[in-house]
């Protein structure tokens, strides 16, 4: 039984792509959150969380294609670009959801306004990097399953 386990854990992750990714997630994750830093003074937290989304999504993008993930598959940019705006778009939603509800509900009991902020942003970014490695790795580029078992 916890040999299958494992050999079940091994398709769902390939430790050394999700090592790849989560680099790739920490510097987009480092991106978004510059923009959030440099931006959160000047504007309503919100947009300013929007526009380092906005930075890390061209940072994971480039990140993911070049580095990341190595697709057995070979589509074009525009569809490959389809399926990670629609998995990166799932992403955001989650990001948005922990980051504003941590960042303006949970988080100023303990911590100021502004720290909580940035501690919202650094969790749903955070969140955001974990779930969509599934969604990059089954969807998007296709690494996982019977097409990586292929290669």
């Amino acid at each position: 039984m916890a040999g299958q386990w494992r050999r079940h854990a091994e398709t769902l992750v390939d430790p050394r792509e999700f090592v790849r990714f989560v680099v790739t997630g920490a510097i987009a994750t480092v991106g978004n959150l510059a923009v959030v830093w440099g931006l959160r003074g000047a504007m309503p937290y919100v947009v300013a969380l929007s526009c380092g989304i906005a930075a890390g999504f061209v940072l994971s993008f480039l990140l993911t294609r070049l580095f990341a993930f190595r697709p057995v598959v070979r589509d074009g940019t525009g569809r490959a670009l389809a399926r990670f705006l629609l998995v990166y778009a799932g992403g955001v939603a989650v990001n948005l959801a922990v980051a504003v509800v941590s960042g303006k509900v949970i988080l100023p009991h303990w911590l100021d306004a502004r720290m909580a902020d940035m501690a919202g942003a650094f969790l749903g970014a955070g969140c955001m990097t974990f779930t969509s490695y599934f969604g990059h790795r089954f969807f998007t580029y296709r690494t996982g399953g019977r097409e990586a078992e292929a290669a």
